[in-house]
């Protein structure tokens, strides 16, 4: 029996909302530094919303190419580590290199931003309590990495339960997210916070289940939401209990984010049959090229398009950091990645 796959044009409508994703955060911190979310620059306000989205087209995209790769979880592993851990690295190495351009690289650096941002456990700590340690060189899209990598080192056992017990690995997910978030409310921590997150992205593998499988696997993704609605309440509870004290700082901060999970996923939804249209051939093209860049736009443009403050201060500045920009992510990320494809991989 020939297993599910995606079709060229989901493939297509989901490069195409990477794209615009990794765009959107882009511009939100270009206008954040510069000023300019006056007037039309109020769209690009919802950069940590588009972050939501990453996540979960990170769910879909995961569970729809590698569900059934995942025995032995060695190659699976090795996958995910090549993938994330060059680029970014490469990206320290741009910071750095700003930084010192900048003059400001002995003031700004913190051993222990560079060893945690290493080991992924970076997070912003002027938005939210619990935090270990910042990102490196206050390269600040990094936050989302240290939720990022421990959802890949959790699907193979998540997917293996869901295979054996998919009633109960749905609800087993949704009630630890709960748990999770309730226990991060009363002693703010890394671990907790990151663990309730784990059910955005567990929706979006439970979406591409629901699209791969047919509506029998749509359960998953209809629990997801009825637990993310909880969370919902849970986070608004805790506006209630500590107060507003901003629109991006915890605790509503939390709230922003599961709220815009949930209409995304509805809009999803409703927008279904609509997602994946014709693209003509020509933006095809560009659109793969650019999805194939968008994670080295999102790790790599905060140093280059925010903090190279020596080039960014002018039009003609931000214009040339913008082409620094793509070339880099085509080196970084692209080409890079394709390198390291054609690689052997030892045997798991």
């Amino acid at each position: 029996m020939r297993k599910p796959v995606l079709s060229q044009r989901m493939t297509v409508a989901l490069d195409a909302a990477r794209v615009a994703a990794a765009t959107y955060v882009v511009l939100y911190h270009v206008t954040l530094e510069h000023h300019l979310q006056h007037g039309i620059g109020m769209i690009f306000g919802l950069g940590q919303e588009a972050v939501i989205v990453f996540f979960l087209l990170s769910g879909f995209v995961i569970f729809a190419n590698e569900r059934d790769r995942l025995s032995p979880p060695g190659g699976y592993y090795l996958r995910r580590f090549r993938r994330i851990y060059p680029p970014l690295i490469l990206a320290m190495l741009v910071s750095t290199i700003i930084y010192l351009d900048d003059g400001i690289f002995l003031e700004s650096f913190k051993w222990r931003d560079l060893i945690g941002t290493l080991l992924m456990v970076q997070d912003i700590s002027s938005i939210k309590p619990g935090v270990i340690v910042d990102p490196y060189l206050v390269n600040g899209p990094l936050w989302s990495l240290s939720y990022e990598m421990p959802f890949y080192l959790v699907f193979p056992f998540a997917a293996r339960a869901l295979a054996r017990w998919p009633n109960r690995t749905h609800h087993a997910i949704g009630l630890l997210c709960i748990l999770s978030y309730a226990v991060y409310m009363l002693a703010p921590n890394h671990w907790t916070l990151v663990a309730a997150y784990f059910l955005i992205w567990w929706i979006g593998a439970m979406c591409a289940q629901a699209y791969l499988d047919g509506k029998t696997a749509a359960h998953g993704m209809i629990l997801g939401a009825a637990y993310l609605l909880g969370l919902c309440a849970l986070t608004a509870f805790d506006v209630w209990r500590i107060g507003y004290k901003g629109l991006g700082v915890y605790p509503f901060l939390a709230f922003r984010h599961f709220v815009a999970a949930e209409l995304f996923l509805l809009a999803a939804l409703l927008a279904w049959r609509w997602v994946a249209i014709d693209v003509p051939i020509r933006l095809q093209a560009f659109v793969a090229f650019m999805a194939s860049i968008s994670y080295g736009l999102y790790i790599f443009h905060y140093p280059i398009m925010v903090e190279w403050r020596r080039v960014t201060s002018s039009p003609l500045g931000l214009i040339v950091a913008s082409v620094v920009l793509v070339a880099i992510s085509w080196l970084g990320d692209r080409q890079l990645s394709a390198w390291l494809r054609r690689r052997r991989l030892p045997r798991a």
